[in-house]
């Protein structure tokens, strides 16, 4: 059963590769620098070694947007968008996985009645503008410098046309493995809880894990997509917005690389943090939006007169419809999955308001004294919670006071405060954090401090031990702290996880 689950996955990862193939290679090969096959299965390759070495990718962003709890669900938001990516190719149109995968997470947001974060969803909206915009600006320079080098080096056209073919065979390479490691979570992270594979060692030495096994089988997907469906996208992008030459469509390639690799670099994050300059977001961005604005860039340069806009504005709309369509199709088939096959495709999570919780909601600039009717009450869904926010209206003072309803910012405030989320803090379970060694001493010494405790809400576990150690606080919210309360945030992730299942585990016993 696991096996076809999986099977939604795959179908996103042929998808995918079907698509986003000809913006790795797409100038390449309609400037015949490179001949299809040749380009193909040079990016195939370095896909697979991308999504098996680096395979974790940027997916934090992605799971803070919404959390599918159940597998059910995740094969449907995985079909969604695979289905989505496939009438795109379909109507030959380049657009972006992650556009696809976060429309049909809003679908299941909608549908399970979760709250969507939208201020993740702005973080990563703003990305869809800012990577073509990017890539152009790194575009625009590229030709400048290498034109001035070209004119006051000159070299021989025979020597020109060899080294431009070994740069685009070492180009298509890496903007392989950078979309490999940056998207394979996109096509079956939602699966690795689920996944049907087990660790296997390798010459009795090597384990072989069974997310490492997960990726490759996706990385598969994908570059069985490049093989059999990216030629058509590929001509697409090297000449319906500008007709490329060798030296430009290498431009291309290298600006959007590039902008990949800034979107998914942690060691730059930590460095701009370092000198305290601000830091690119940790998310997947489009390689179309990226190819597309590289090439934008080279046709500017080179006059605007040249450029393709009835071409440019179709594209456009592709981008602007794909996550709408993706939310629409996820909605109507979690809609059958639930009601006609009879499969759960989402956990209920419960609400509990209280006397703590109200003093947290407080702490938070959260008007309380209009939240008196949750007051002792308990909802087993999100979206029941969601209806009694809806009724309740909170007063502002200003010149005049008047009646608001609540924001969504402060609905999801209320939401994350007020989860259910029962821990205890065992043992055992401090016993396998230390035996994994998932932290360092210093930051694993602050548990032993809490063992024995139980938590209704994780925010107790984070307020406890944010006063037991600074190596448990959060820094405020500056663009230079990002990267340190990310990696803060999947610490307590993994506590949370670990603490529910002694729980779990407690109420078996």
């Amino acid at each position: 059963m696991n096996f076809f689950l999986l099977s939604s996955g795959f179908f996103l990862g042929w998808s995918l590769g079907a698509n986003d193939g000809g913006n790795i290679f797409g100038p390449a090969v309609s400037t015949r620098m490179l001949k299809f096959r040749t380009a193909a299965i040079i990016a195939s390759i370095f896909i697979i070694l991308g999504a098996v070495l680096q395979g974790s990718g940027v997916s934090q962003t992605l799971s803070s947007l919404g959390s599918v709890n159940e597998i059910f669900g995740s094969f449907t938001v995985a079909f969604s968008a695979a289905i989505t990516l496939f009438l795109m190719v379909r109507t030959k149109q380049p657009v972006s996985s992650t556009q696809a995968v976060v429309g049909a997470i809003i679908g299941w947001n909608y549908f399970s009645g979760a709250f969507t974060d939208f201020s993740i969803l702005v973080k990563i909206v703003s990305t869809w503008v800012i990577t073509p915009i990017l890539s152009a600006v790194i575009a625009m320079f590229l030709f400048y410098i290498l034109k001035k080098i070209i004119s006051k080096r000159p070299i021989s056209l025979f020597k020109f046309d060899y080294f431009t073919r070994l740069g685009f065979v070492f180009l298509v390479a890496f903007s392989a493995y950078s979309l490999g490691a940056n998207n394979i979570a996109n096509v079956v992270g939602m699966f690795v809880d689920a996944s049907p594979f087990t660790p296997h060692a390798l010459f009795n030495k090597f384990i072989i894990s069974s997310q490492v096994q997960l990726f490759f089988f996706g990385a598969i997907s994908i570059a069985l997509g490049i093989l059999t469906k990216s030629m058509s996208n590929a001509q697409i992008v090297g000449n319906a917005i500008f007709k490329m030459s060798p030296i430009t469509g290498f431009i291309a390639i290298l600006s959007s690389s590039i902008v990949l690799f800034l979107f998914s670099f942690k060691g730059l994050q930590i460095f701009l943090t370092m000198i305290h300059l601000p830091t690119l977001p940790l998310v997947p961005v489009s390689s179309s939006q990226a190819i597309v604005g590289a090439i934008i860039g080279i046709g500017i340069v080179k006059g605007a007169s040249n450029i393709q806009y009835k071409n440019i504005s179709k594209i456009a709309i592709g981008w602007l419809i794909n996550p709408v369509i993706a939310c629409v199709i996820c909605y109507i088939s979690l809609f059958f999955v639930q009601n006609v096959f009879d499969k759960s495709v989402y956990k209920p999570t419960s609400f509990i308001f209280n006397q703590k919780v109200m003093d947290k909601l407080e702490s938070l600039d959260i008007n309380t004294s209009d939240l008196i009717m949750l007051d002792n009450l308990s909802f087993n869904n999100a979206r029941d919670l969601r209806g009694a926010l809806a009724t309740i209206t909170t007063t502002y003072e200003g010149d005049k006071a008047e009646l608001k309803k609540l924001t969504i910012r402060e609905m999801t405030i209320i939401a994350q405060n007020a989860e259910y989320f029962p821990m205890y803090i065992s043992s055992e379970s401090l016993y396998m954090i230390k035996s994994k060694k998932h932290f360092s001493d210093a930051v694993y010494e602050p548990l032993i401090k809490i063992e024995g405790n139980i938590y209704d809400y994780k925010w107790e576990l984070v307020d406890e031990l944010s006063e037991i150690s600074e190596l448990w606080r959060f820094k405020p919210k500056r663009s230079q702290n990002d990267f340190y309360n990310s990696e803060l945030e999947k610490r307590y992730e993994l506590l949370f996880l670990m603490f529910k299942s002694a729980v779990l585990l407690t109420a078996q016993a």
